[in-house]
């Protein structure tokens, strides 16, 4: 009986381990991701415009004054903040509690998503605008963007493309189940 106790302690103290050793490479991602969105922002602010490749894409400072919520003063900037963090906290508060129900590749993807919120949060708090650099317009016309916005942008449609086909896989798992039912009786 006492070895079974202490086998399990033995287990629980593993799995204990794996999770913070996970938890902590995630944190590690995160910061990564943030100091690069961060880096390429200082570059491009001290360099100026860069063109990469001419008529498609230029590196180019385009500030992104705190407008959001139709509003243009200090209190749209801290709304920004505030709704930013609050989000931020709720993925990050999820991948602490969840972390042994989700798979590596979903903890990355919600990686993405606090990185590239945490690194325009950063922008706001610093210097009151989040600083976007990469600019297609000639090429098509979209916003000018950052680092940052990609790695949420994947990281939202990639959460979003595991939930859809989380969802197909259960329809077609009760639709089995219920045939098989229909079957027996």
């Amino acid at each position: 009986m006492e070895k079974e106790k202490n086998y399990k302690d033995f287990a629980k103290s593993n799995k204990k381990k794996e999770k913070n050793k996970v938890e902590k490479k995630l944190f590690i991602l995160i910061f990564v991701l943030i100091l690069i969105d961060q880096i390429l922002k200082i570059v491009v602010l001290n360099v100026g415009e860069i063109n990469i490749i001419s008529g498609v894409l230029n590196l180019k400072v385009t500030q992104n004054a705190p407008t959001s919520y139709g509003d243009d003063n200090s209190n749209s900037t801290l709304m920004y903040i505030v709704t930013n963090l609050i989000v931020i906290s709720v993925v990050v508060k999820f991948m602490m509690t969840q972390n042994e129900f989700i798979s590596t590749k979903f903890k990355i993807f919600l990686s993405l998503i606090v990185a590239g919120g945490a690194s325009n949060v950063i922008d706001r708090i610093l210097r009151g605008y989040v600083i976007e650099f990469i600019d297609f317009k000639q090429l098509i016309n979209i916003p000018v963007f950052n680092l940052a916005d990609i790695y949420v942008l994947i990281g939202w449609v990639s959460v979003a493309a595991i939930f859809a086909v989380f969802t197909v896989e259960e329809i077609r798992k009760n639709k089995i189940e219920r045939n098989n039912r229909k079957g027996k009786e």
